[in-house]
């Protein structure tokens, strides 16, 4: 695995313009979480409507003088207006040759993150032999999946209906619904398969198995192929 675009440390001057550029949103953001209107914030601090309301869409930056009236009128520490956005955090590069392939119930999987990210996104590539046992057992899981098959034919079963999905084709569907998959084709299906646990559900850590694992039973149960890791 690789890393991007690390922001390493920036100037003084580059962060000083971070920093600037979201206080406007911050003064907002700090106003209207304690439901004050602009009058109320202007009679709170001493600093005019008119100037809030510039300071607020970034059309003026305030004197020392002027953020420290806002930060008592909010009643907030003046820092909390200051605060530092945060850097964004550096990309990943997976190679295809390095990546581990697990061996699951009728299909092998092969991760393209290093983990569920913290919106519980997962990234797979999965490969439903053609050979595979059918197995006519439907799955269901929290989140929703989008797929794009690569290789191969697919008959996707999702609650009472079918679908039959070739190269180029895409699906996508909340994974609550039964599923399941069965190859048509005498080849091995390749597919590329993002599935997504929204926060508002769970949260997703290194320590824990994305819902995509948990749904599809027997998972892991062979070991995996190559690699020295599991999921």
């Amino acid at each position: 695995m690789e890393t991007l675009g690390e922001a390493g440390n920036r100037p003084a001057e580059e962060r000083v313009g971070r920093v600037l550029s979201r206080l406007g949103a911050n003064i907002r953001r700090a106003r209207r979480d304690r439901d004050l209107t602009l009058e109320d914030l202007a009679e709170a601090s001493g600093v005019s409507l008119a100037h809030i309301s510039r300071l607020e869409s970034g059309e003026r930056q305030p004197s020392l003088d002027g953020l420290l009236r806002l930060a008592f009128g909010l009643g907030v520490p003046f820092e909390e207006l200051l605060e530092e956005p945060e850097e964004p955090e550096t990309g990943t590069v997976v190679r295809g040759g390095e990546a581990p392939v697990y061996e699951g119930k009728g299909f092998r999987l092969q991760p393209l993150m290093p983990e569920a990210g913290p919106e519980g996104v997962l990234a797979v590539k999965v490969i439903y032999p053609a050979d595979r046992v059918v197995d006519h057992e439907l799955h269901e899981h929290e989140g929703q999946e989008w797929l794009y098959v690569l290789k191969g034919k697919l008959r996707l079963t999702l609650g009472d209906a079918r679908t039959v999905l070739g190269p180029g084709d895409a699906a996508f569907f909340d994974a609550r619904l039964p599923h399941n998959f069965d190859v048509l084709s005498a080849e091995d299906a390749e597919v590329l398969m993002v599935s997504c646990v929204p926060c508002t559900h769970r949260q997703v850590s290194p320590r824990s198995r994305h819902p995509f694992v948990e749904g599809h039973r027997g998972f892991g149960k062979a070991g995996h192929l190559h690699g020295d890791e599991g999921l």
